[in-house]
């Protein structure tokens, strides 16, 4: 039986992060502080989850029960298992162009979309009047996932609020992962300066709106993409589309919490690739390196991408694609250092 609700949590900022991780995966959240004066504008549609399974679905589709959630992943591609966790407010198929690469490479590849999310069902423990810890259960049921088709050890790639959970699980079962793959990662404290969703005056015109329109996700990822980079339409359609899902969880069953970073960094033991896109506005690379000084437990490198954003694994899949394969093929090990903590004998007067 796997038990994470025992696991150290400390609430660092948990107004602030809270409000950022629930809009980022469910749209039932607005954004910032309407003005005065705004009107909201025609709402659009929402979409069943019927017909958003009929969209996208790919032939590598699959469902399982894993905990009482009806969980939709792919499974595709034959050798070591690789892992992928998508970002808030879209899905597994976000991750199109590197699972392509990877079972190409001569990888199989499992990518699940998170509870409640994507093409996911809800998951029933948001339906029960309790609280339920958001990245925790992400990192649960990803773990029971691997359980059940019996996959004792993976490589995991992550990236932005799903590399929270991949840390978790990274964290918590050190064994049963061989390598990691961390992109712009969240799970670091926010301020009020840092909030991925604090209030932006270009976008109040929508912050009314409980489904927000197509313009609306545009705004947001060509901000997070770093010209002349641009967010493909395929990207703002997918974002548009899984956040107007007519069936949702209740959002006041879950807790947001960061937890305790410095303990979950400090249990990772796989050799670790951190990626970031040095031009991200969203999580600032800064936090690339807070994050590989705490992993006191793992082997690590960072690689910085200049001019490419929140999304570097599509601005430039090549490039990224590229050092990923080179870690996961061992090419990078010479590169790995791991931070060491020693007490400094004290000095006399």
């Amino acid at each position: 039986m796997i038990d994470l609700t025992s696991k150290p949590s400390i609430d660092f900022n948990l107004r602030s992060v809270a409000r950022a991780f629930w809009l980022l995966a469910f749209t039932a959240i607005a954004l910032g502080s309407a003005s005065a004066n705004a009107k909201p504008r025609s709402e659009p549609k929402s979409l069943s989850l019927i017909d958003l399974r009929a969209k996208y679905e790919t032939s590598a589709s699959r469902y399982m029960d894993v905990d009482g959630v009806p969980l939709h992943y792919a499974d595709e591609g034959q050798g070591e298992p690789v892992l992928l966790l998508h970002a808030s407010f879209l899905n597994f198929r976000a991750w199109d162009g590197v699972a392509q690469a990877l079972v190409k490479a001569n990888y199989r590849v499992i990518r699940p979309d998170f509870p409640s999310l994507g093409l996911s069902g809800i998951d029933g423990k948001s339906l029960n009047g309790g609280k339920v810890d958001f990245f925790n259960r992400n990192a649960e049921v990803v773990a029971k996932l691997l359980e059940k088709l019996k996959l004792d050890k993976v490589n995991v790639i992550a990236t932005s609020s799903g590399a929270i959970a991949g840390s978790r699980y990274a964290s918590y079962f050190p064994d049963r992962v061989s390598r990691l793959v961390l992109i712009n990662s969240a799970g670091l404290p926010r301020t009020a300066q840092s909030d991925p969703n604090r209030d932006r005056a270009e976008e109040r015109k929508w912050s009314k709106m409980k489904i927000k329109p197509p313009a609306f996700w545009a705004n947001l990822l060509k901000r997070n993409f770093i010209a002349p980079n641009k967010p493909p339409e395929w990207l703002v359609t997918l974002a548009y589309d899984v956040n107007r899902r007519a069936e949702n969880a209740d959002p006041a069953a879950y807790n947001f919490k960061t937890g305790d970073p410095k303990a979950i960094f400090a249990g990772i033991t796989a050799p670790t690739l951190i990626l970031w896109g040095k031009s991200n506005p969203t999580v600032m690379h800064l936090e690339a390196d807070v994050i590989e000084h705490w992993m006191t437990g793992a082997p690590t490198t960072i690689r910085k991408y200049e001019g490419l954003g929140h999304y570097p694994y599509i601005e430039n899949e090549g490039l990224v694609m590229k050092d990923i394969l080179a870690f996961l093929g061992g090419e990078l090990d010479g590169e790995l250092r791991q931070t060491r903590r020693v007490k400094i004998a004290a000095q006399p007067r």
